[in-house]
């Protein structure tokens, strides 16, 4: 009998409540030979009557636990919280005859599941209310410490005709802001420009006070907003007024003004990006690059002497050779053949050599000294456009690593950063003294020879050679544009030649040096090692 009801005992407990085999009656008698059959039939008692409570007990668990899987799930806070009240009841009013301290056990069991249950139901409803940023209180922090221009690349000057020129393209309907605060066009382009800049997009929701979502939305309309404003337009000259003042500004970085028909620097950028898609492109492999080991997109542009872009376009794969990017772009080529005579960008050897367009010499014609000579004069104005991209990536550090966006995206992200980039120069200058230490001529030279300008030039300053003609009375014919020939350049070679001139003293020590070689004091060429530090 005993068996019999401790094995119905067993059945009835759930499986949490069930004693553990250390408890069985059998293992108490096997451990415990010594007690009589009174202490044996008190403890039969016992277990009995404690087996009837953990039943009772069972059956209100279950009670509840039936009467809560009855209610919808799927109903709001307060359908849960009704149902399970009534249930609570039942639950009550079954249990009146358990213990005290069961029944309170119980309760506190189904309020705290309660409890949880409705803050979970509540908090996908309330959404946060972001804190935005103070940008008074902002900027009156960075002035005071002398770092707004350091934080945003631009004085807070040109940061106010910034944003009054982008405000008509980034206005937000306030009624749809979920916070208590609007996000105005200030928060938009602050993360913007912090992205651009090289901030991750994440960290501007925390630091403009948005949401996460709301933050890419925000830099995805700065950028927009950027490309779609007039007033930030790339401007190619047209008037030879406008040539002449980009014209003067590389005479003034050319010694001795040996090249003073310059008004551009040509070169190829490129950027890297991530593995473009199938859908992307059906040639996923031409935008890989073995030369920089990378995916990404070739960029063509022409700088000015104030290292602003004259032109500057996305238009190859990565893959694409300079000399090919460039026939591939239409506006680059209209603007670069369709300068006044005279006229020409400077270029490195990547680009064909024409009328047009300078270039250096390479292989063996460049150990000719005349030619060495050129290609230096050529290398102090070319070095601007690879300064102004120094400057670019500089400033907008997003473009020194991979941009992990679309195709779309790439192109708009590395425009939205040139027109911000020629914007700030035309309004705050170059902004820090750049190190020009390599072209620091001596001007002082009193063998500066002079420079005969072509009268048939519209600006007057020109190397184009004057063409015999057996008749002087008749115009001078036109020369005749060759791909990889050059009369401009072959003439200024021959003035140099004849002229004797050469590479600045300072720029061949500067050479030796960089060899290992150095001139003594008196005048003879030695080994570096043979120099004494003092």
């Amino acid at each position: 009998m005993d068996d019999e009801t401790d094995a119905a005992g067993d059945d009835a407990l759930p499986p949490l409540f069930r004693p553990g085999d250390g408890d069985s009656s059998d293992d108490s008698d096997d451990e415990e030979p010594d007690l009589d059959e009174g202490a044996v039939e008190d403890e039969d008692s016992s277990r009995r009557n404690m087996s009837s409570s953990s039943s009772q007990s069972s059956s209100m668990f279950d009670s509840s636990s039936a009467g809560s899987s009855m209610s919808d799930c799927s109903s709001v806070g307060s359908s849960l919280e009704d149902s399970t009240s009534s249930s609570s009841e039942s639950m009550l009013s079954e249990s009146s005859s358990s213990s005290s301290s069961a029944d309170s056990d119980g309760v506190d069991d189904v309020n705290g599941l309660l409890h949880i249950l409705d803050n979970i139901l509540n908090a996908s409803n309330d959404p946060w209310d972001h804190r935005r940023i103070d940008w008074e209180d902002h900027v009156a922090m960075l002035m005071n410490a002398g770092l707004f221009e350091n934080e945003y690349r631009m004085t807070h000057g040109t940061f106010c005709k910034l944003r009054d020129i982008l405000s008509p393209h980034l206005q937000r309907a306030e009624h749809n802001s979920r916070s208590s605060e609007p996000i105005t066009p200030t928060h938009i382009m602050v993360a913007g420009l912090r992205v651009l800049y090289g901030g991750r997009t994440i960290d501007q929701s925390r630091i403009v006070g948005t949401g996460r979502t709301a933050a890419y939305d925000a830099v995805d309309d700065f950028i927009d907003a950027v490309n779609s404003a007039s007033e930030l337009d790339i401007r190619r000259p047209y008037t030879p007024e406008e040539w002449a003042r980009i014209n003067r500004g590389f005479r003034s970085k050319s010694f001795q003004e040996m090249l003073h028909g310059c008004v551009g620097a040509l070169d190829g950028f490129f950027q890297r990006t991530n593995q473009p898609t199938r859908k992307e492109t059906k040639n996923v492999t031409s935008y890989y690059s073995g030369h920089y080991e990378s995916y990404g997109v070739n960029c063509q542009a022409i700088t000015a002497s104030d290292l602003g872009f004259l032109h500057f376009s996305v238009c190859a794969p990565g893959s694409t050779y300079d000399n090919v990017a460039f026939d591939h772009d239409e506006d680059l080529k209209s603007l670069v053949y369709s300068l006044p005579r005279g006229l020409y960008v400077v270029a490195d050897a990547a680009y064909t050599l024409t009328e047009s367009v300078l270039v250096p010499f390479t292989g063996a014609h460049r150990f000719d000294s005349a030619n060495d000579a050129f290609n230096f004069y050529l290398s102090q104005l070319r070095i601007r456009v690879e300064m102004a991209f120094g400057r670019l990536v500089n400033k907008f550090r997003i473009l020194s690593g991979k941009i992990e966006r679309s195709l779309e995206r790439v192109s708009a992200i590395i425009m939205a950063c040139v027109r911000l980039h020629n914007f700030i120069i035309e309004n705050d200058g170059l902004g820090l003294t750049l190190d020009d230490s390599d072209f620091e001529l001596d001007e002082a030279n009193e063998d500066e020879p002079e420079i005969r300008a072509d009268p048939l030039a519209p600006l007057g300053m020109t190397y184009l050679p004057t063409v015999d003609h057996p008749n002087p009375d008749e115009p001078t014919p036109e020369l005749v544009a060759t791909l990889g020939t050059s009369s401009t350049r072959d003439a200024t070679v021959e003035y140099i030649r004849s002229h004797g001139i050469g590479r600045p003293t300072h720029n061949i020590e500067r050479k030796r040096r960089e060899l290992g070689f150095v001139t003594s004091p008196s005048g003879h060429v030695r080994d570096r090692e043979f120099v004494s530090p003092s």
